[in-house]
């Protein structure tokens, strides 16, 4: 088949919608297909200030990427005549108007901006430009009619919030993007101490033997419940000894997490790394004690997927879409309680050895080859 793929503008910086776009792109050239990514560029947003999402850059990004793409697509379509049109973003639903009489369907990797717009989170709030921007996706989304969701919890949010037909939203969950996997604890601690160089940590911190490490994966958003993390890790200190720190992969504390951290009296506790590479990431998932992911909400929960494709055991909140994607053996709590949280883990941890081996039989669901087939049965469902 010829797949025209559409992506995400690159100075977006959506680093795991730009990962799940080139998994598709790759995979499915090796499956023989002919595939063509297409996705928004810069160029009236060039002549600005630098370009930022935010202040006027991004509404000359708006200009970009929904007055001038989508004429771009509308040429491209008409050259390249693809048998299918995947939007691998539902949030480029909108490019829907585009596509012309081409078979066209969208990955639903979350409604939580969609949900926050209609006043359905009252932790985050959405200014009236972008509740506008966000019922434009979703009557986009209506209008696609032919939707894949990436967890059932996804799937159940796009089921009540567009109206569709069941057999039109497809369940089809993501493959690894990355081939994280277990490695010898040599070739683990090796870049783990060119990692706590580069952030002029102590590696001899995070030894075993002190107590080791949890890990944290995630931006900042209000959903990643980082102040629900940092209780979390000032209870079980606590309860176990010797006491594993706390590394956070992912943006800084904000000002005010960090003065939480301060006065629950684990400021010197918790290790903060930023942004890592792929291999240091899956070096941190193969040593550490386990994954620690208290999410309020989530579409799938990469970091889940990728722990356990790295034998690293998962202490995670007992909502969904974290109990799908964790599967029977992971660690389960409640969000909304902290101690009981850190109870929980603390109950586990002499399970640690057994959770592992668990977490690597329960990563054989995000095999790439798995959800590339999928999507090829989805296509061919949408090819006349």
């Amino acid at each position: 088949m010829k797949v025209l793929l559409i992506g995400n503008l690159a100075a977006d910086r959506q680093e795991s919608m730009q990962r799940f776009t080139a998994l598709l792109h790759s995979g499915l050239l090796a499956r023989g297909h002919h595939v063509t990514v297409c996705a928004p560029t810069l160029r009236l947003a060039r002549l600005g200030p630098g370009y930022r999402y935010g202040g006027l850059p991004k509404y000359l990004g708006y200009v970009d990427k929904f007055m001038l793409f989508p004429r771009e697509l509308r040429r491209l379509i008409r050259s390249d005549r693809p048998d299918v049109v995947h939007i691998t973003d539902h949030s480029n639903a909108v490019y829907e108007s585009a596509v012309g009489n081409v078979p066209v369907l969208a990955t639903c990797h979350d409604l939580l901006q969609i949900r926050a717009a209609r006043g359905e989170v009252p932790l985050q709030t959405v200014g009236r430009v972008g509740r506008r921007y966000q019922a434009w996706i979703l009557a986009s989304l209506v209008r696609l009619k032919n939707l894949a969701c990436v967890s059932t919890r996804t799937r159940s949010d796009v089921l009540r919030l567009t109206g569709l037909p069941d057999r039109q939203v497809t369940l089809i969950l993501n493959g690894l993007n990355y081939p994280y996997q277990p490695v010898p604890a040599a070739t683990a601690h090796l870049r783990l101490t060119a990692l706590c160089g580069r952030h002029l940590t102590d590696p001899a911190r995070l030894d075993p033997a002190l107590g080791g490490f949890l890990l944290h994966v995630g931006g900042a958003q209000w959903y990643k419940n980082r102040e629900g993390l940092i209780a979390i890790h000032a209870h079980l200190r606590r309860l176990l000894s010797p006491a594993p720190r706390l590394v956070i992969v992912g943006p800084p504390l904000t000002p005010a997490q960090s003065a939480l951290a301060a006065q629950l009296g684990v400021s010197e506790s918790i290790v903060s790394l930023g942004s890592v590479t792929n291999p240091e990431l899956e070096a941190l998932y193969n040593l550490a004690e386990g994954l620690v992911f208290p999410s309020w909400d989530e579409g799938f929960g990469w970091p889940i997927a990728e722990a356990q494709s790295c034998a690293c055991p998962v202490f995670t909140s007992n909502r969904a879409p974290m109990t799908e994607i964790g599967g029977p053996m992971s660690v389960y709590f409640d969000p909304e309680n902290p101690e009981q949280a850190a109870r929980a883990i603390a109950a586990a941890w002499p399970a640690r050895t057994a959770l592992r081996h668990h977490a690597l039989i329960a990563s054989r669901r995000w095999q790439p080859a798995l959800m590339l087939e999928a999507y090829e049965a989805l296509y061919r469902r949408l090819v006349p």
